[in-house]
């Protein structure tokens, strides 16, 4: 929900040809849902984006090993309910 990057994480990414993509607002709430459902892991909506990613077919994995950064320590309890019901 950051307006713009922080300067540190776009210098980091402008010097190593780090290439981004989007995902869908529904794609991330869905991610939340699998997350605390299946991972029992929550979420929030910027640290479930490379889920997003992942399972909406986003990148090519097939093959590969693949990490998966996943945050949850900046949504509120309030926050969290209403991207479930939103999900």
């Amino acid at each position: 929900m950051a307006r713009k990057p922080g300067e540190a994480p776009y210098a980091a990414v402008t010097t190593t040809n780090v290439r981004g993509l989007t995902v869908e607002d529904a794609a991330v709430r869905s991610a939340m849902k699998v997350a605390f459902e299946r991972l029992k892991l929550v979420l929030e909506p910027s640290g479930a984006s490379s889920l997003a990613a992942l399972l909406g077919g986003k990148v090519d994995v097939a093959g590969k090993t693949v990490l998966v950064v996943a945050t949850g320590g900046n949504v509120s309890l309030a926050d969290f309910m209403v991207h479930m019901n939103n999900a």
